[in-house]
């Protein structure tokens, strides 16, 4: 089977290609690049510091202490917006052109077979390169292995198994994604028995507790997988898919993959706690004293560590896509210099990204959720009468989650994508409204998880399974817009310092490991859009009734 579309491929002309080269000087070329890196930096700057300066004011005026080695934490922090333009633009000049140029491409020249053989490699080397999964493994050295020996085993003994297992879910994700796009199937007969099967794996795991104590983990799995380098991705092709079968003007075109992908890992990664845990041996070891204190012997060791963490991530993805494109569809796409400077760039960047976080985001996060405690704990000696430095964290955590959404740059595209899919009927404000809400509500449900020491079942599933019913109810559209909506909500710097906070507030007050709390934070913005969607619906068809 072959999907077939036509499409018309325009090259260079000969004159184009005879055109004299235009020569610039050095200072020249910096009067043109420096505005636009510039304009990138500031970007980044408007995403990453605003929240960093929420920490220290909260740590200053509400905690009442001082901030510690604030050099290595403002020194982390400008390396880590420098590392992230470099990352994005890489992936903006290299992966995504040629991203677009295989989604195009591929469905109209390739068999149904190789399509989804593609889509599913394409999954896992994504996964594999995502900045974020490394936050997670960097989360593990402030596990206790004699409290939770399966968490300690997947984060800091066998850390592959996870990753691998994290990859091969996504990969199944996209092909699956790509089939619908294909064939034209509905999300909901996709969503709703993965759900519901994670549901149970849940249920059944919180009765052993080993394998309860991973339970947070496989669901903020789904939470953190959806970062900048998957998601440009598979959303190009989806889109080229969509093009070619002639799908991409319906309501799932260019809709519904993300929220797949971020679904599918939760029960890959519950099934591998249960086979790990039916065999696993109790961890030995003592716990690092924080989420982020990974012991180096060095800063040189620490950049080694980091630059090599950057070149696996990145390079697989690179090299599959250039040689994909050029020796199995035999494109030429993007000039090769513009290519290589594209992966350069995104390796530099993750690299200074996985140094910046290792030496100083972190320790920002570390340093704020070791001192939350003190705000209601212990009584009579803590800042505040204890219910009330209770509801002080729990509100920490709502307006951490909320700001923190407002400024992810993927989710501000995606609430222009809604509002011109549903033709205004969702406006960008509301839909950007509904999802920063929920995840503030999450993140505080979260918080008030650790601080009053509720079980996380207690707040994870009743929303998920109310999550199921909606999903049944609403519309198509909807629940396309509604997964997507909460898988975009986790960005690179809001992921790990949400991780640091909760584990280091989690060892703080002895409750739990501090997981689960990015998982809660991605329920509730699906929750609601879910809800709206059905209130547009009611006011559509009350509209229609008052027309006729």
């Amino acid at each position: 089977m072959r999907i077939t579309a036509t499409r018309t491929i325009s090259g260079s002309s000969d004159a184009d290609l005879s055109r004299p080269r235009i020569r610039v000087t050095f200072s020249q070329a910096a009067e043109i690049l420096l505005p636009y890196f510039w304009h990138l930096i500031k970007d980044q700057i408007l995403i990453v510091v605003p929240v960093c300066l929420y920490l220290a004011f909260v740590q200053f005026t509400i905690l009442q202490y001082s901030l510690t080695k604030i050099g290595a934490i403002v020194g982390g922090i400008s390396i880590v917006i420098i590392g992230l333009t470099f990352f994005l633009e890489g992936v903006r000049i290299g992966l995504v052109p040629v991203g677009e140029t295989i989604g195009d491409t591929m469905p109209r020249a390739c068999s149904l077979t190789t399509v989804l053989f593609f889509a599913f490699i394409l999954g896992n080397l994504a996964a594999f390169g995502e900045p974020v999964i490394g936050s997670l493994q960097m989360a593990g050295a402030g596990v206790d292995p004699q409290k939770a020996p399966l968490l300690y085993r997947l984060l800091v003994q066998d850390p592959m198994y996870l990753t691998l297992t994290i990859s091969l879910a996504v990969g199944v994700a996209v092909v699956i994604g790509t089939a619908r796009f294909i064939f034209n199937w509905s999300l909901k007969p996709m969503v709703l028995p993965i759900l519901g099967l994670v549901i149970l794996l849940t249920l059944y795991s919180a009765r052993d507790h080993n394998l309860a104590t991973a339970i947070g983990l496989a669901w903020d799995t789904g939470a953190v997988i959806v970062g900048p380098v998957l998601c440009p991705l598979v959303l190009a092709l989806g889109l080229g898919v969509s093009r070619a079968t002639g799908h991409a003007d319906s309501s799932m075109g260019g809709f519904g993959l993300v929220g797949l992908v971020s679904i599918v890992p939760i029960a890959a990664v519950v099934l591998l706690t249960l086979t790990l845990g039916s065999s696993s041996v109790e961890a030995t070891g003592a716990a690092s004293p924080s989420a982020h204190s990974v012991i180096h012997e060095s800063l040189a060791a620490a950049a080694l560590d980091s630059f090599l963490l950057g070149l696996r991530a990145i390079a697989p993805i690179f090299v599959f896509l250039w040689c994909f494109m050029r020796f199995w569809l035999k494109e030429e796409g993007i000039p090769a210099s513009q290519f290589i400077l594209g992966a350069v760039f995104a390796v530099f960047g993750l690299f200074l990204f996985n140094f910046g976080l290792s030496i100083g985001l972190g320790e920002l996060g570390n340093q704020v959720g070791n001192r939350l405690p003190a705000s209601f704990h212990p009584p009579g000696g803590a800042l505040y009468p204890s219910e009330l430095g209770k509801a002080l964290v729990v509100i920490f955590g709502i307006i951490l989650g909320y700001g923190a959404t407002l400024a992810e740059p993927a989710f501000n595209v995606l609430g222009q994508q809604v509002e011109d899919v549903t033709q205004g009927a969702f406006k960008k404000w509301l839909f950007c409204q509904a999802v920063a809400l929920g995840v503030g509500v999450g993140a505080g449900f979260g918080m008030l998880s650790l601080v009053y020491q509720v079980d996380l079942l207690v707040l994870l599933l009743p929303p998920y399974a109310l999550l199921f019913l909606l999903t049944v109810l609403n519309a198509e559209k909807y629940v396309n817009i509604a997964w997507d909506g909460g898988a975009v909500t986790t960005g690179p710097v809001t992921v790990p310092l949400k991780l640091a906070i909760g584990i280091s507030l989690s060892h703080a007050t002895g409750f739990a490991e501090g997981f689960g709390i990015l998982a809660l934070a991605s329920a509730y913005p699906v929750l609601n859009i879910l809800l709206l969607g059905l209130y547009v619906k009611r006011k559509q068809i009350e509209n229609q009734s008052e027309v006729t």
